[in-house]
């Protein structure tokens, strides 16, 4: 590898830990904001909208922050990445879907490369 070619990696676990820690706080610190996005079929497994998007935020927190030290780095990239799948197929095709469908391809990517050096799994040579 180049050295340019060693950062790449971890700048994109960097870039989707962000997103993914964004949004999974700014649903569970104001999940009204989110209830418009929750799709009407979940009404029936009788869960309220509101505990949805808690979940689904706390979700996101809980694996990105696993994606920030790197730990089951494949793991939850390739959760985040279905994750991502699903909310992409459930948007639909516009502006929102097609960017949610590449953050996908880019968090599947994150776990089919694995863990990078800077990660806890490469330290403790758990891949």
């Amino acid at each position: 590898m180049t050295p340019l070619n060693t950062y790449a990696l971890p700048l994109l676990r960097a870039g989707l830990v962000v997103l993914f820690l964004w949004f999974g706080f700014s649903q569970v610190t104001a999940p009204g904001d989110w209830l418009a996005w929750v799709p009407e079929w979940t009404s029936a497994f009788g869960v309220s909208a509101s505990t949805i998007v808690l979940l689904n935020g706390a979700f996101e927190v809980i694996l990105g922050a696993l994606l920030a030290v790197g730990f089951y780095t494949r793991i939850a990239a390739l959760l985040l990445s279905i994750h991502l799948f699903l909310i992409a197929y459930e948007v639909g095709y516009n502006d929102v879907g097609v960017r949610d469908f590449v953050l996908a391809i880019a968090t599947l990517s994150l776990a089919l490369f694995g863990p990078d050096q800077y990660t806890i799994d490469k330290r403790t040579q758990r891949e």
